[in-house]
């Protein structure tokens, strides 16, 4: 008996800790973008707020802008995810069907929390790198992802990041870009 227990544990470690990627949800704490594997994105509007307004406030405020930006786009769609504030705090969680979409948006809403000219995600067993100018990926990175990013924001990754260009430094997940700018996560 017992030794079924110690087998079924050994399976239930293998499959929950070497198995796979491990995936990171969004949860920002600062104004930010999300690259999905897929290459999905999501962005965040964090700020802090000193007035008495209430989360329901926020979520009717940004679905009012998100209809009025989709019945003018209607190719390009958005969606609210989250709208919250807890302690002060507001925070606006977006998903977009693109990136332009997200670059459009961002434009309507004079959001200016990130200022990207394009961001772009390949699976790296998909594409011959090699082929792809201005990028290098050392010897030795490990990953299965490669999110091609021009321009600045705070980026999350739904994997954990293994190399970002340009010496720019990385933590887990997250990293600031600037300029020209590529990640290999997992």
């Amino acid at each position: 008996m017992k030794k079924g227990y110690l087998a079924a544990a050994a399976l239930l470690l293998f499959l929950t800790g070497c198995g796979g990627n491990k995936s990171y949800s969004y949860h920002p704490d600062q104004s930010s973008i999300f690259i999905s594997r897929d290459g999905t994105l999501k962005s965040a509007l964090v700020e802090e707020i000193d007035t008495e307004a209430k989360s329901d406030e926020l979520e009717s405020f940004a679905n009012t802008e998100i209809e009025d930006f989709n019945k003018l786009n209607a190719n390009n769609q958005v969606k609210l995810e989250d709208a919250t504030i807890k302690k002060n705090v507001a925070k606006l969680v977006f998903s977009y069907s693109s990136f332009e979409c997200m670059e459009e948006f961002a434009k309507f809403t004079q959001d200016n929390s990130f200022d990207l000219n394009s961001v772009e995600v390949y699976s790296l067993k998909d594409i011959d790198v090699s082929k792809m100018n201005s990028i290098d990926i050392p010897d030795g990175i490990k990953g299965d992802y490669i999110a091609i990013i021009d321009g600045k924001a705070d980026v999350y990754t739904e994997g954990e990041i293994t190399y970002v260009s340009n010496d720019i430094e990385f933590d887990d997940n997250t990293a600031k870009v600037d300029g020209f700018n590529y990640i290999i996560f997992k």
